[in-house]
């Protein structure tokens, strides 16, 4: 007899406690960090162990608490079985751990956690037959908190005019509307907010063939409530191909009138089922919302994005949750929380699935009536509920929109003196519009564009002509200062022999960046750098139109200043002239030194004839020589040589020759 012998496998590495695998808690919803595991050729461990089940092939993980309420899932799980079993334990001593529960579903929720402790998990088959070979995935995470909804808070008119309109004009009418709560069964309108979970509405209003109170998270098996004395609705059943006369129940309705003061009506809604996975082949379980013209023509405008396709559990669906039926529109459906989906208890509803979130949108005439129809209803049955979710403040008929501030720690700002439109859109017909700047009203603004160059809260009303309805909407923009430089004279005067060091201020240096100052003469550049300071030299005859142009390195705004620069070749910018006739024509009668108002520092003047002898003296000279000595006497013809003394420069020494 030839037997062959197939030795036992290898143990896991964390076939017992104090080799327990890491597993890293992830601190949200979303199994991103998950780790493997395995039970094939594991052994008995000797810890405690009051659970159902065999733990003769048990294994060990173990994780931080990053949150007092976590959860534990083992998915992907492959092999001889799929029952598994798991427990959870704290301490930190292997030999003595605490037991807090057991778990045969394979999610379970932990509460109570204490943040920083170490927990551990212990996972086994249920049966026990020897040398299983089973794989799985485990994984830790945060539990979000549901959806809350409320049937009380909010009168059905209020859902309707204040939750899911919500605009200052009177432009609603005639509302009504129809649940199970009008037949004995149970409410299907009501109100939702997020509370803080991952639904994609912060809130809005919901419908339900079943009870709102049922529709929080998370998943915990399938809602059908509602009984068969709620009937269904007869418009809904001839709007959604699939669905024929008589066979949908637990229909929730709601009806209203309205008056758009835009050309196109919208709002965002999210549609879930009970139906997905299991029965989204065979059940289409669905909603509409029928609008209807001022000719009476009625339409559908719940379809699937560029499609004429109704949004039903058969027209947006999924084939990886039942591969039973083909996917449809699997684009537009958004989570599952069933197997192979999302853990249930990451759901913030209590229902299976949902789709993403869409529009539904419809070109209409402003200042006309409409009335609309949204109906939700189970098909064929009062089983496995449905719900529409539309968001607060998205049905849309005429709310100002002026568009996100523009901030300057957006990134986005302009400079200051930069032109940005601010744009209102389209006026309703018989109305008219009003700016204001930081609420003072901007006289001869009636279009519905705004130019604006300045940070101000720009605001604009409409008001509907002949009505209560006014409307308005507000904006911030902000804008990058410009550099403030100027220089401290328009122009200046350059001697030959002095150096001059121009210097351009900055008046609101301290609110700005790292600056850049680039120079200019005439038209070209002569430096550019971080200096606000431009040396014009001794020798260069540097003359004309000289610019400086600031600009902040971060915003790159700029701005320019500008001085006129006057080249004298003199020194000192004085005019020397080396000829004298008093004669009384008007030409060359005095000595006069120009430019005595620019420079405002000539002291005093000596005049000597060609022997050296001081003929005439005077304090503040301007233009007082006419070649006469001190007494007033006509000096010879001759020549003459005279000392300018001044403040701030060296004697300047030079002749003259008179001659009448």
């Amino acid at each position: 007899l030839d037997v062959t012998c197939v030795p036992p496998p290898n143990p896991p590495s964390n076939d017992d406690c104090v080799d327990a695998s890491q597993i890293v808690a992830n601190p949200d919803e979303f199994c991103t960090n998950i780790t493997s595991g395995t039970i094939y050729g594991a052994t008995a461990s000797t810890e405690n162990n009051s659970c159902g089940g065999t733990a003769n092939d048990d294994v060990w993980f173990q994780f931080e608490a990053v949150s007092t309420d976590m959860a534990i899932d083992i998915s992907n799980v492959e092999g001889d079985t799929q029952d598994l079993y798991h427990v959870l334990y704290e301490g930190t001593d292997c030999g003595s751990l605490t037991e807090l529960f057991c778990s045969d579903p394979n999610q379970s929720e932990a509460n109570n956690l204490i943040v920083g402790n170490t927990y551990f998990v212990r996972v086994y088959s249920w049966g026990s037959t020897p040398l299983q070979d089973v794989s799985f995935d485990i994984c830790v995470f945060n539990i979000p908190p549901p959806i809350i909804t409320d049937d009380t808070t909010y009168t059905i008119v209020e859902l309707v005019e204040d939750i899911l309109i919500d605009t200052d004009c009177s432009l609603v009418s005639n509302i009504s509307f129809s649940t199970g709560t009008d037949f004995g069964s149970t409410n299907g309108i009501g109100y939702f907010e997020a509370n803080g979970s991952s639904f994609p509405f912060e809130s809005g209003l919901i419908m339900t063939t079943g009870d709102v109170l049922n529709a929080p998270g998370p998943e915990t098996g399938t809602i059908s409530d509602g009984s068969f004395a709620w009937p269904g609705d007869l418009d809904l059943e001839n709007a959604i191909p699939g669905l024929f006369p008589g066979v949908t129940n637990n229909a929730s309705v709601i009806e209203f009138d309205f008056i758009p003061i835009i050309d196109q009506l919208s709002f965002d809604f999210i549609f879930a089922a009970e139906e997905y996975g299991t029965f989204q082949c065979t059940f289409t379980d669905a909603f509409a919302f029928l609008l209807t013209d001022p000719n009476g023509v009625t339409t559908n405008i719940a379809l699937v994005p560029g499609t004429n396709d109704p949004i039903s559990v058969l027209n947006v669906r999924d084939e990886a949750y039942n591969d039973s039926c083909p996917s449809v529109n699997p684009e537009y459906f958004g989570a599952y929380y069933g197997n192979g989906g999302f853990p249930a208890l990451t759901s913030p509803t209590n229902f299976i699935g949902r789709t993403v979130v869409m529009t539904a949108m419809a070109d209409v005439v402003p200042n006309e009536t409409y009335r609309i129809k949204l109906v939700i209803a189970d098909d064929q049955d009062t089983l496995f509920d449905s719900a529409v979710f539309l968001a607060a403040g998205s049905f849309n008929i005429g709310e100002l929109d002026l568009g996100e501030d523009i901030l300057l720690t957006s990134g986005s700002a302009n400079c200051q003196g930069d032109e940005v439109i601010i744009d209102a859109g389209i006026l309703p017909i018989n109305s008219t519009i009003a700016w204001y700047a930081d609420g003072v009203l901007i006289e001869g603004e009636s279009s519905t564009t705004l130019s604006v160059v300045d940070t101000a809260v720009y605001s604009a009303t409409i008001t509907i002509n002949d009505t209560d309805c006014s409307y308005s909407d507000e904006v911030l923009i902000e804008f990058f200062q410009l550099p403030q430089p100027s220089f401290p004279s328009p122009s200046i005067n350059k001697c030959a022999n002095d150096e001059f060091m121009l210097q351009v201020d900055v008046a609101n240096i301290n609110d700005l960046n790292e600056l850049t100052f680039t120079w200019t003469l005439n038209g070209s550049e002569i430096q550019s750098s971080d200096s606000n300071s431009y040396l014009l030299s001794d020798s260069a005859e540097e003359q004309g139109t000289i610019s400086v142009i600031v600009t902040d390195d971060v915003t790159g705004c700029s701005a320019e200043a500008i001085i006129e620069v006057e080249f004298y070749e003199n020194a000192y910018c004085i005019d020397l002239p080396q000829g004298l006739s008093p004669n009384g024509d008007g030409d060359n009668d005095c000595l006069i030194l120009d430019h005595l108002d620019d420079i405002e520092d000539i002291t005093r003047i000596d005049i000597f004839n060609r022997l050296g002898v001081k003929v005439y003296e005077l304090n503040e000279y301007i233009d007082q020589w006419c070649g006469t000595d001190q007494d007033g006497k006509k000096l010879p013809v001759g020549t003459y040589f005279y000392i300018i003394e001044s403040r701030n420069q060296d004697p300047i020494k030079s002749w003259i020759y008179l001659n009448y």
